[in-house]
């Protein structure tokens, strides 16, 4: 009698932990979607922001045992993230090269317009 009492409490546990674990993905999976559709309009603090969730995220999910499935699943959704967040920081430091090249350039202006007005 006691074997089965025991049994009856660890299938309701064993049922809650999978249903945890399996949540932890999804979110995983909503934020990878949300990233997806938001990374091409980040600023640096926006992709700092996406980072640091996704890290807190990431951590979350890892610190179960994941079946063979769930990992690959994790680590495509792993990849996914990272590629966004790649992109948008290239993105991010073009459109700041682009801007330190118009400000250069602006300054030259300046400096031709000057040499020129003394002669």
């Amino acid at each position: 009698m006691k074997r089965f009492s025991i049994l009856f409490l660890l299938i309701p546990m064993m049922v809650l932990f999978s249903s945890c674990k399996q949540s932890q993905i999804k979110k995983l999976e909503k934020f990878t979607t949300e990233v997806s559709e938001h990374y091409d309009g980040y600023s640096n603090s926006d992709l700092e922001k996406a980072q640091v969730k996704f890290e807190k995220l990431l951590a979350t999910v890892e610190k179960n045992e994941l079946t063979g499935d769930e990992q690959r699943h994790v680590n495509e959704l792993k990849g996914e993230c990272k590629g966004y967040f790649a992109q948008a920081k290239a993105r991010i430091l073009l459109d700041e090269f682009n801007a330190a090249v118009e400000e250069a350039g602006d300054e030259v202006k300046g400096a031709v317009k000057s040499i020129q007005d003394k002669q």
